[in-house]
């Protein structure tokens, strides 16, 4: 077993005693792992609100304590402190990647949409894009509207693109997209871009930024306001 994964193993309280003994050889013996080993612990103490200092000293007398004299249930009982910790620190995060599967979906094609009855075999560009779109081949429709903005210049060629690349799990991409574009008309596309923006950071676990461009959504008097709302009220 590497460092890395005996540390998340011992964080997760899933270590076994003989990788206890390891682990604590290699607190006795290798400043570097012990260095790094406290720093995680720093951390999940400092997030679930627990004071640091003692159980930090505690654990540091393994460098003071010979290997005969260190007892098992000394160990385990900061295995026991350290899980509860642990599961007090991954309970209370917010699952940002089920908040945005279940509040992503691509937005409706409201600009060519397809009627039954009167498919036509041929179609024309745009047309042609939003087939693909339709038929959720997100990274085909991607491409497809990025050259059909640059060739007719509109927002709501850019827009579909960036959606598209967002659908596509291009999420980087699609926030500086969204964020960076200049609009024609950009009260039109003003709510709906923070949401995709608020909901890309989201993916990205990205807290605050997520927060800063939903609650511009929720004072947008748009529907999806109260969507926005119940959002934020899950990860503040």
């Amino acid at each position: 077993m590497n460092k890395e994964e005996l540390i998340a193993h011992y964080f997760n309280g899933q270590i076994s005693k003989d990788d206890f003994l390891q682990l604590k050889t290699l607190l006795e013996e290798d400043s570097e792992f012990k260095k790094e080993f406290y720093a995680q612990l720093e951390v999940q103490q400092t997030i679930s609100g627990e004071k640091s200092a003692p159980l930090k000293e505690r654990l540091k007398k393994l460098d003071q304590e010979s290997a005969p004299k260190t007892k098992w249930y000394f160990y385990a009982a900061a295995i026991v402190i350290l899980i509860a910790i642990g599961s007090f620190f991954y309970n209370t995060q917010p699952d940002y990647q089920d908040l945005y599967a279940k509040n992503f979906e691509a937005y409706p094609n409201v600009i060519a949409p397809t009627v039954r009855g009167n498919e036509t075999p041929k179609k024309d560009k745009m047309e042609l894009t939003f087939h693909y779109y339709d038929n959720k081949e997100y990274a085909k429709a991607a491409e497809l509207f990025k050259t059909l903005y640059k060739e007719t210049n509109e927002d709501y060629a850019f827009f579909y693109q960036s959606v598209s690349l967002m659908a596509a799990g291009e999420t980087n991409k699609a926030i500086i997209a969204l964020e960076q574009h200049n609009w024609n008309e950009p009260i039109d596309y003003q709510t709906i871009t923070q949401w995709y923006v608020g909901l890309g950071y989201l993916k990205l676990e990205n807290k605050e930024k997520a927060k800063l461009h939903l609650k511009k959504v929720t004072v947008s008097g748009k529907p999806l306001a109260k969507q926005a709302k119940e959002i934020l009220q899950k990860i503040e």
